[in-house]
């Protein structure tokens, strides 16, 4: 009996002593992990953003394929949060503050007496972003107590972190490459004045052209008080696959013809029948939008208009969203 007695008083101390060294553990922790992210930064920081988007990248679903989320009227910006159930509990999140493609900082609650705080952290670096992923607070006893079972709270956390971060980056550039082609057929085309500037280069060159030409376009028109008439597009003169070259411009509609000097000149393109495709998404797409319209209009037994030149028009571009899987391009094919 004695000996059990003694035992028993050994347990205890060992007790008493595990629970006073938890105790005497610091209780604040602040664990955080990076990705760089290939994307433009208002992408990031708006996917992030909207708590719909964290379902397609969680890496709690992996952990619990029961977790169920419910989503109030708001799930983004400052007051947007949303709730889950699942095995090991329920929980909940709320956005409490954000800075632009800066910053955003949440409040999560797993039901177990603490709060701590997430953090998000966007630094631009050349087109990329350095997404930081974070979590401070203070532990209750508990946590500590468990966080010292897994050999620390960033043992502890830190995969869940590391494998967030990755399914995020996988779902976002599979976001961003979404793309789809809508064939409109024959339409007819109204045509109409243009002011513009014409380029001849390798293909590989055709975007970063483009971004030089149309800036000098637009700011004509600006110095000039000319009010565009319509969407930017681009008329293609000449396609050389065996040598690799093109002849094209890039062009901005007027309302009527501007007696232009320098660089900048002034064309008019005629009423005619087209054939027409959109496709919806980046631009590396266009070319197979491209064949896929030249393919239908040759399926509906029609025929390219002989020395015609094709153009796009650009409905919505980079000018109007960072997110290249909405942007919209208009094909248009001249036919007999």
């Amino acid at each position: 009996m004695k000996f059990l007695k003694y035992l028993f008083f050994l347990v205890l101390i060992v007790i008493i002593g595990t629970a006073i060294y938890i105790a005497t553990l610091d209780s604040n922790y602040n664990i955080q992990r990076t990705r760089v992210i290939k994307a433009p930064v208002e992408v990031v920081f708006n996917s992030i953003n909207d708590y719909k988007n964290w379902q397609h990248w969680g890496p709690w679903y992996e952990m619990d394929s029961t977790i169920v989320a419910s989503y109030p009227e708001q799930t983004s910006g400052v007051g947007g949060s949303y709730t889950w159930t699942g095995k090991d509990g329920n929980g909940s999140m709320k956005t409490l503050s954000l800075i632009s493609n800066k910053e955003i900082i949440q409040e999560i609650d797993f039901g177990m007496g603490s709060t701590p705080l997430v953090y998000w952290l966007f630094n631009e670096v050349d087109g990329n972003v350095e997404l930081t992923w974070g979590m401070k607070g203070e532990s209750t006893f508990s946590e500590k107590a468990y966080f010292l079972t897994q050999g620390g709270v960033d043992k502890a956390m830190g995969p869940m972190f590391d494998r967030g971060l990755e399914l995020f980056d996988s779902y976002l550039l599979k976001q961003m490459n979404a793309h789809s082609f809508n064939v409109q057929g024959v339409v007819d085309f109204g045509g109409g004045y243009y002011l513009y500037r014409t380029t001849s280069c390798k293909m590989e060159d055709i975007e970063r052209k483009m971004g030089e030409m149309f800036p000098t376009v637009m700011q004509y028109m600006t110095d000039n008080n000319i009010t565009p008439a319509g969407l930017p597009f681009t008329l293609h003169h000449k396609w050389d696959e065996e040598n690799n070259t093109t002849i094209f411009s890039t062009a901005m509609p007027v309302k009527e013809r501007v007696i232009t000097t320098g660089d900048v000149l002034s064309g008019h393109l005629k009423k005619q029948k087209t054939y027409k495709t959109t496709l919806k998404g980046a631009y590396k797409h266009l070319k197979m939008a491209w064949s896929e319209s030249y393919k239908n209009l040759s399926e509906s037994g029609l025929k390219p208009l002989e020395n015609g030149e094709p153009f796009e028009v650009y409905k919505v571009s980079p000018h109007d969203t960072p997110n290249p899987a909405q942007w919209v391009t208009e094909i248009y094919i001249p036919i007999e």
